[in-house]
């Protein structure tokens, strides 16, 4: 079943030049600045969610894996505001989803290493994972002591 574009490449252009962004449908890679984060933050954090800028940057550069990133999965033409909507929606979630995201991949990561018994991958994942498990464990900690 052919679907059709939703969004369309003349929408996001047309976000972006209003955002003062620069166009994403030009990305090559799912690299976001903090000063496009912060304008996009602007206008998607409707909930004044207390979320920090690094956290919600980060989220878009995972989030861009729906737009053109993947193409035979792509609904958002890398549109800004629905990518940033994604993020939001993930955050109601929890505000450290993307940190737990982080290691679920690490963990798939380190799987595939293990199966294929490459040491050396398998002691880069171990110390990526063990990085991200901390970096988890502070966020935990800063939400208790709110």
């Amino acid at each position: 079943m052919k679907l059709p574009e939703y969004v369309t490449h003349e929408e996001v252009r047309r976000v972006c030049k209003e955002l003062r962004i620069r166009d994403w449908t030009k990305l090559k890679k799912p690299q976001v600045s903090l000063k496009e984060a912060k304008i996009i933050l602007s206008h998607v954090n409707t909930e004044n969610m207390k979320t920090s800028l690094e956290d919600f940057k980060a989220g878009l550069e995972v989030e861009l894996e729906h737009g053109t990133m993947f193409k035979p999965f792509n609904v958002t033409n890398n549109h800004p505001i629905l990518t940033g909507k994604i993020v939001m929606a993930h955050f109601m979630e929890t505000l450290d989803y993307y940190k737990r995201l982080e290691i679920a991949e690490v963990e798939g990561d380190l799987m595939k290493a293990v199966v294929s018994k490459n040491m050396e991958k398998i002691q880069k994942y171990y110390k990526k994972l063990t990085k991200a498990k901390i970096e988890l464990g502070r966020a935990e900690a800063g939400q208790l002591t709110k």
